[in-house]
This record gives C-alpha cells, sequence and structure tokens, in this order.
C-alpha cells in the first residue's frame, strides 16, 4: 500500500491499461477533461466533468480510461483533515460537481502547479471542501463546537441543535465522542492554543482570549492539567 504523509494535488492523465490498487491516503478525483472507468466493490462508474469521486483509504479500485482524458488528483493523508471530519473519510462517495464544487475545482487547478507557498492555500481549501462533502455526516452540534470554541457553549445550546434534553445529550455524546462535551471542547482550545503558542508571537493572554477564555490562568490551568506544564514552559520547549 502506498505512503503519502502530506497533500499532493496534481494533474494526471490516465491510459486504457486496468490498474488495481489501494493506499494508505484518501483520494479526491475531480475530472477536467475525459472520462475515467472506475470500479470498487460498491460502484461500477464512468467518471465524467460533471461528477467527483472520493476513495478513502485502503479501498482496491480498478481504474482505466479509453479516451483523451486529463483529471486533478489530491493524494490525502487522513490527518489533513479538519478534525471534525477524520471519522467520516472511510466512505466512498461520488456526486454530482455543485456550482460551489466546480468553483473549488478551478482554485485546486492553480494549487496544482508546484510553488511551495501555496500549500497553506491547499490546506484552507481542503477544509472547506470537506464542510461541503461529509457535513451531512457530522452531527450539528459537533460541527457547532468546531466552528465556535472560541465562545461560551452551554450545553442547552448544544442539546437545542440535536433537539435533546441537555442529560440526554451528554449521555448520547459521551457515547459517540468518548468523551463529555465540556472535555471535548477543551482538547479542541488545547489544541489550537499549542498551535498558536508555536506559530505565532502572541502572548498567552492573547492566546487565551483567542481559544475562549477571559482569564489567562483558565488557560494554564488546561495546559497544566493535561501537559504539566504552563503555556510559557511550552512555547520555551
Amino acid at each position: 500500500m502506498n505512503q503519502q504523509e502530506d497533500i499532493l494535488c496534481e494533474r494526471r492523465t490516465y491510459s486504457n491499461d486496468s490498474s488495481t490498487h489501494s493506499h494508505n491516503f484518501a483520494q479526491l478525483i475531480l475530472p477536467l477533461e475525459g472520462k475515467l472507468e472506475i470500479t470498487t466493490d460498491n460502484h461500477n462508474l464512468q467518471l465524467d466533468a460533471d461528477h467527483l469521486f472520493f476513495i478513502p483509504p485502503g479501498l482496491d479500485h480498478t481504474f482505466y480510461a479509453r479516451e483523451r482524458n486529463e483529471f486533478l488528483v489530491l493524494d490525502i493523508p487522513v490527518s489533513s483533515f479538519p478534525e471534525v471530519y477524520q471519522t467520516n473519510v472511510n466512505n466512498e462517495l461520488f456526486m454530482e460537481l455543485t456550482e460551489k464544487l466546480r468553483a473549488i475545482r478551478l482554485l485546486m487547478s492553480y494549487e496544482s502547479y508546484p510553488d511551495k507557498n501555496r500549500s497553506r492555500g491547499l490546506t484552507d481549501l481542503l477544509r472547506y471542501t470537506s464542510g461541503l462533502l461529509f457535513h451531512t455526516a457530522v452531527p450539528a452540534s459537533i460541527d457547532y463546537i468546531h466552528q465556535h470554541f472560541f465562545e461560551k457553549i452551554s450545553l442547552e445550546q448544544l442539546a437545542l441543535l440535536e433537539h435533546f434534553n441537555a442529560t440526554y445529550y451528554c449521555e448520547w455524546f459521551n457515547k459517540k465522542m468518548g468523551v463529555t462535551p465540556i472535555t471535548y471542547i477543551q482538547n479542541i482550545r488545547l489544541k489550537k492554543a499549542r498551535e498558536l503558542l508555536q506559530e505565532t508571537d502572541l502572548s498567552v493572554m492573547e492566546i487565551a482570549q483567542r481559544v475562549g477564555y477571559e482569564q489567562q490562568s483558565s488557560l494554564t490551568r488546561l495546559f497544566r492539567k493535561h501537559l504539566g506544564q504552563s503555556p510559557r514552559a511550552y512555547r520555551s520547549t
């Protein structure tokens, strides 16, 4: 099985020689010209310029092309997907290109030209595309947490999004995610704070406020609880 560590976006052509393989990364195929015949256990399809196909990691697939073709292909390690969608990339997906997805195809086509300064743009496009592809698979309250983790979020507010009462919501969330809603929010804030400490010169107070805490001490307690050190000590390591 092929190895892939970073997002790779390339223009590719395919021959009429049938090939079967799988890989440990996901693959998003966006046709630019021509058609590609693809067969999996669940699909036997002809991928044309009006559709896309998402291949999850580990899926055996057979493909070939009978005519002139060009495809925009993204090889994507699962870790590169936004965390909220990482559990939803295990199923293949064949879907029609909407107006938004056509616009994204154009932007990704630009990103396919070699330029080391475009990797951030590709990551941002993947984040947006993931939302369009998988939003129906992500519960509304979990998606809300990822979009608003830096704000005050109440259990009642989250429960309402799922049409549950607060007590049942906590039980449902714990079974689904393996942690309580409060712990889940804290984990997201901690991850974001660590990124900001490593990638910016913002003060600890500014970072605390950016991830949803009014007081720096709240962020410090979170770091000591999970990492055994203060934010400042973490930054200096």
